[in-house]
């Protein structure tokens, strides 16, 4: 049977009812194997839905065809949802590795797949990323080893071309449960939402605090009605810092990270004082309001040191130790461990936040930047490893038992590791011996005891 000539019967019945049409070239997708061209009929003004095709030509055949039957039928929208669907049903067809592999040589790029495996529910959950050149793009999981792969390629041709994927934005499992053996989501560059998604998903309750990043909303799920928090500030390159640590940190003494996402909008405080671009919005767990700063403050109101505060402290400490050990584990260092960062979780449980500062272990040129908190790092402290976050934690646990009265008093703690005479009394010679241990060994460079001899000289205070 003859096919119709639709070009030749849309410019008969343009000419008969005396209407302009033109057509208009709307580019192409996909990579150079495997085009797909798209153009659109305009006929006195009014764009028609557009064709899609392997060529020009057949885009335009299918551009007077979709114009046909609006005109005569009527049938515009069904034209409209069926053009959506054949310009990304020519996406699943791409075979995103191959792509891949061929842009690294048209670009002269080294393409290395960089495939590991994580600790699943129930099996170990595969997991790929990419190294293009010298640029190394986010891990995504997958059901198989094949299937990781495949969705990372596909991030990377998402990434490059500028796509949105349903995956940008991926979520872990929204549940109330907080525990261990939840597995966390997959880390995705997300793309720059135009619409207000923060409003659109959530309902601000309240505004928890304001920071250097920015600033941290206590928020509800519309739909699922679970309680959040979502810190908002402006996107730097390095913000993306404690994304992509909070991903790889899974932990019960961690605050716990779900997605993130850009917008070209920020929220409330951020549209009166900042004129940045994008804004990184960080959706994570809920903590309660008071830190661990306001914990010490609220025992230091008390006359006496008494034995309940001392067996809460040592819970704490404990329970700090733990999450910090675990960050060490995972390659980083915090830097900026103080009881302002450490928070509470719905059952009491010490969370440790603010990964804002967070660097890798093996990162030299980071290592050597002074950053965090003056009265919570070492002194005389040139290059940072593993031992800023130990002298953190000795001063920290030495306030946990024992309020610092003055300015001369925190200093006489902080760089001579000598405590006040009331302090020496009131505890055993194990529990000075220890905090002072952690202190003058961050400070004077010997050989540091590992995070686990730590732990175990907390567990039997």
């Amino acid at each position: 049977m003859a096919t119709k000539n639709y070009v030749a019967e849309l410019n008969e019945y343009a000419q008969r009812n005396r209407l302009k049409l033109k057509y208009e070239y709307l580019g192409s997708d996909g990579p150079d194997h495997n085009k797909v061209f798209s153009q659109k009929a305009i006929i006195d003004g009014k764009d028609y839905p557009k064709g899609v095709g392997k060529t020009k030509k057949d885009a335009k055949v299918k551009a007077a065809e979709n114009a046909l039957r609006c005109l005569l039928d009527g049938k515009c929208q069904d034209l409209t949802e069926n053009a959506a669907e054949a310009s990304t049903s020519a996406e699943t067809d791409i075979n995103f590795i191959c792509w891949l592999n061929e842009y690294g040589q048209r670009n002269r790029l080294t393409i290395k797949p960089m495939e590991t495996t994580r600790p699943g529910p129930n099996n170990a959950i595969p997991w790929c990323s990419f190294m293009v050149g010298e640029k190394e793009y986010p891990a995504v999981s997958g059901k198989t080893a094949r299937e990781a792969k495949e969705e990372a390629a596909k991030l990377v041709y998402d990434i490059i071309n500028g796509n949105k994927t349903t995956d940008v934005s991926y979520k872990t499992s929204k549940s109330v449960n907080t525990h261990t053996d939840m597995l966390p989501s997959r880390i995705l560059i997300s793309e720059v939402y135009k619409s207000f998604l923060f409003t659109s998903e959530f309902e601000p309750l309240e505004h928890l605090g304001k920071g250097a990043f920015g600033s941290v909303y206590k928020v509800k799920d519309k739909q699922l009605k679970i309680e959040y928090a979502v810190k908002i500030g402006c996107y730097k390159e390095k913000s993306l810092r404690e994304v992509r640590t909070l991903s790889d940190l899974f932990h019960r003494n961690i605050v716990r990270y779900y997605t993130f996402w850009m917008q070209d909008t920020g929220y409330e405080w951020d549209l009166r004082d900042s004129y940045d671009s994008y804004f990184l919005y960080i959706q994570m767990e809920l903590c309660a309001k008071n830190t661990l700063r306001d914990w010490i403050d609220e025992k230091n109101k008390e006359s006496v040191q008494n034995l309940k505060r001392r067996e809460e402290s040592l819970r704490i400490a404990q329970e700090i130790v733990c999450g910090v050990e675990y960050i060490h584990s995972r390659n980083h260092i915090h830097r900026d461990l103080k009881p302002a960062n450490i928070m509470f979780g719905v059952e009491g449980e010490v969370k440790i936040g603010d990964f804002g500062l967070v660097t890798s272990d093996d990162d030299d040129e980071e290592r050597t930047v002074c950053k965090g908190t003056p009265s919570y790092m070492a002194p005389e402290q040139r290059k940072y490893d593993r031992k800023v976050d130990m002298f953190a934690l000795g001063l920290i646990f030495f306030e946990l038992l024992w309020k610092l009265s003055t300015g001369s008093e925190r200093a006489k703690v902080r760089f001579t590791a000598r405590f006040p005479e009331e302090f020496s009394v009131t505890f055993t010679k194990e529990v000075n011996y220890h905090i002072h241990t952690v202190l003058k060994f961050s400070q004077d460079g010997h050989q540091q005891n590992s995070d686990k001899t730590y732990i175990k000289w907390f567990t039997q205070l």
